[in-house]
């Protein structure tokens, strides 16, 4: 597979390969990075000169932002109701079937259908870094929060930046505009912290620095923002000389071990993400959300914890009427 990226930034050093994810001018996560890295995943499948990646991000103190929410506003604009779990549920595993067909996904992203077909791919791409014999290397290199959080999470190994000079912060905020995790954040937070850890940081959409992640084991480790590169490609160098096999069954028992009932757990997960999106209240929370984050980039300047403080108190939008 020839690969011409636009949003990844990609470089080899011996068996490491590093992707920098470059999205300006706010480095969102979107369905076209993730189908870059789905692209990527699929040709590194044939690489046996690979055995770690590293993933970072290449804007200044920003791994992902988030998904970007304009987008999913946009993907549920055309449903003109509220839909139940059981339906999502149902539209999940009808496009999952269907998108084995050729050239099915991309005819069903021209319908009602996109969301769904892009919300199976992200659960997709993580799923399939957790089977490869690669080990994945999350260098969260600042903001990461929602998807970008989620990205982060479905990495091997987390290492996480921190100075006193830039604000770097990671979480789940989706329950401050009426969403809930959609990228498996409910699943692998349960799993790594358990569930009442989960539900504290889900509930409250709490956003963690860098000294916080590491004391709940959400990261192994921190550095310095300068070293954090030099530090993934250290511990990166060292684990591309294990054995693949011996990566892929390692990762294959201890996510196995962790995960019993894993499958169940993030159907459950896809259809409650797209029913909360086409709710009233969250689509009137997406609207005003995308507005602040529209001024943000404007105004050319970083996110902040102040940004976030009127949502996290519950003070910006009325999320309480539907």
């Amino acid at each position: 597979m020839t690969l011409a990226p636009r949003h990844l930034r990609i470089e080899q050093r011996g068996r490491v390969l590093q992707v920098l994810l470059d999205n300006p001018p706010a480095n969102f996560l979107t369905t076209a990075v993730m189908q870059e890295l789905a692209d990527l995943l699929e040709d590194l499948e044939q690489r046996q000169d690979i055995g770690v990646v590293i993933l970072s991000g290449a804007a200044d103190g920003v791994f992902l932002t988030h998904f970007d929410v304009d987008e999913i506003e946009r993907a549920v604009a055309p449903i003109t109701f509220s839909m139940p779990a059981w339906l999502t549920r149902l539209l999940l595993e009808s496009e999952s079937l269907l998108r084995h067909l050729p050239g099915a996904r991309k005819l069903l992203r021209r319908t009602l259908l996109a969301g769904v077909a892009d919300m199976n791919l992200f659960h997709e791409v993580t799923a399939h870094m957790r089977r490869m014999d690669k080990v994945f290397i999350a260098a969260i290199n600042g903001l990461a929060l929602g998807g970008g959080c989620e990205l982060a999470l479905a990495c091997d190994l987390r290492l996480m930046a921190e100075d006193d000079q830039v604000e770097r912060f990671l979480g789940q905020p989706e329950v401050l505009i009426g969403l809930i995790p959609g990228g498996g954040g409910t699943q692998m937070l349960a799993r790594s912290l358990g569930v009442a850890r989960a539900l504290e940081l889900c509930l409250e959409g709490q956003l963690l620095e860098p000294r916080q992640a590491l004391a709940l084991s959400l990261v192994n480790g921190l550095a310095p923002a300068e070293e954090l590169l030099e530090a993934a490609d250290a511990l990166a160098q060292r684990l591309s000389r294990r054995s693949p096999q011996a990566v892929r069954l390692i990762k294959r028992s201890i996510y196995q071990a962790a995960s019993r009932d894993w499958t169940k757990g993030m159907a459950s997960e896809k259809a409650g993400f797209l029913s909360a999106a086409s709710q009233g209240n969250t689509r009137r929370a997406m609207r005003e959300y995308i507005e602040r984050v529209r001024t943000i980039v404007r105004e050319e300047r970083p996110f902040r914890r102040a940004d976030f403080d009127d949502l996290t108190e519950g003070n910006a939008i009325d999320m309480a009427y539907r």
